[in-house]
């Protein structure tokens, strides 16, 4: 083999990434095969590993490939790096996004190796979004006057529809005021919203019976009111291993979520300071951070260990914001752990070029565009002039020496940026009027 190939031998891996973003919706990593903006994400993913570890990448023709992370790295980044962003990333075998059962017998039939990190089951089980809701209640983390409202359904309530209609009509019927009785049914599986359901005032619509066969295959859905959220955030975290000494979580990052009008991830915005903690820059940032600590160690006593995520917001309610610090916990790495650790990578040259000396902070926001979102990019770099550092997070075009075919082509219509700035609201400023998000 051309030791110059970007295809790698699977023997001299020490780590094997297995992108299987949307797993939790039953995809698993084939679907990276289809669309580019996954597949963006599971590059910026092997970002976080050693130039010699493998990103397995499956094609459209169903064959796979094991790419070199050093193959994918952004020249933008500087030198290729020798070991993984975080010491946790470094253990060696088969690093999946979520395990899942269909990953393990991938990593033992094809690759044999085991699967880093949770037994599938237990990972599949947490991520039962009517858990999060159950532990966030114990916890007292729910607001007070929502706490009540939020209820799971079961999938063999959505298989009986008619009894299910009436239960949902008797609930919004007691729903207070404030809510408008607007309402959403979410999958109790899956990753940004996909695959929800809502209305006013009544659930016997033909959108919402329609949905509820596809909301039983989900594992059910979480009834709840539709609020007028304001601020999408997360915090990533690290939960030690059972036998650890530390039982306390690490929190690695807090940022702002950047979601467009209809809902869809658009990136992440948030602080960084000289050591490189990630902070979202929100008044609300220490709250966030701390329930998402609390919520952390809650899962630990269920035999969490691993990074994880937890997805939270701020919505309006009488006039007054409220934080919703426990919306999701994803039991995986997630795009905000990416973020953090794609944000350390780039941290040498931040301090340098930005004066980012101790006790200072500087404002951060990774994205990515498309190629009709070309215009939007160069708004965005015009209103922030020379007061910036933009990285091109794109891999190389690349191709098989062997057949000269082109490797994932449909990323190459996507680049991912980092932009740093003095202050973070002169950065989310410019992207929200470039982009409207």
């Amino acid at each position: 083999m051309n030791p110059d190939s970007p295809i790698a031998p699977g023997a001299t891996q020490a780590r094997v990434l297995l992108p299987n973003l949307g797993a939790e919706e039953g995809q698993d990593w084939l679907a990276v095969a289809n669309q580019g903006p996954v597949l963006v994400a599971a590059r910026l993913w092997a970002h976080l590993f050693a130039g010699r570890d493998g990103l397995r990448l499956p094609q459209h023709d169903a064959s796979d490939t094991l790419m070199r992370c050093e193959a994918l790295w952004p020249p933008d980044l500087g030198e290729v790096p020798e070991s993984a962003v975080f010491p946790w990333l470094a253990e060696g075998g088969v690093h999946a996004w979520l395990n899942t059962e269909t990953a393990a017998a991938y990593a033992d039939q094809v690759l044999g190796a085991p699967l880093v990190g949770l037994a599938p089951a237990l990972a599949w089980t947490l991520s039962d979004k009517a858990r999060t809701a159950r532990i966030s209640d114990e916890l007292g983390l729910t607001p007070a006057s929502l706490a009540p409202l939020v209820e799971p359904i079961t999938p063999e309530e959505c298989r009986a529809p008619d009894a299910l209609i009436q239960k949902l009509e008797s609930a919004l019927a007691a729903w207070p005021d404030w809510t408008e009785r607007r309402f959403t049914l979410k999958p109790r599986f899956g990753t940004s919203g996909r695959g929800r359901v809502g209305g006013v005032g009544s659930a016997d619509t033909p959108a919402a019976r329609g949905a509820l066969p596809r909301l039983a295959e989900r594992g059910g859905a979480l009834l709840e009111p539709w609020l007028k959220r304001q601020t999408d955030l997360s915090v990533s975290l690290l939960v030690p291993e059972p036998e650890a000494s530390e039982s306390r979580p690490t929190i690695l990052g807090s940022l702002e979520i950047l979601t467009s009008p209809s809902g869809l991830y658009r990136g992440h915005c948030g602080e960084v300071d000289n050591r490189g903690r990630v902070f979202s820059g929100h008044p609300d940032d220490e709250s966030l951070r701390g329930d998402a600590a609390m919520l952390a160690g809650a899962y630990r006593q269920e035999g969490f260990f691993g990074p994880c995520g937890v997805d939270a917001f701020t919505y309006e309610q009488d006039d007054r914001s409220r934080l919703r610090a426990a919306v999701e916990f994803n039991p995986r790495i997630t795009m905000g752990i990416v973020t953090i650790g794609l944000i350390r990578r780039a941290l040498p040259r931040v301090r340098t070029a930005l004066d980012l000396s101790p006790g200072s902070r500087r404002g951060v926001l990774m994205t990515t565009f498309s190629e009709k979102d070309r215009a939007q990019r160069d708004a965005m770099l015009e209103r922030l002039g020379g007061n910036i550092v933009a990285i091109d997070l794109a891999s190389p075009s690349l191709s098989d020496p062997a057949t000269n075919k082109t490797l994932q082509q449909d990323a190459d219509t996507f680049r991912p940026m980092l932009f740093f700035t003095h202050d973070l609201e002169s950065l989310r400023t410019a992207y929200r009027e470039a982009t409207g998000c």
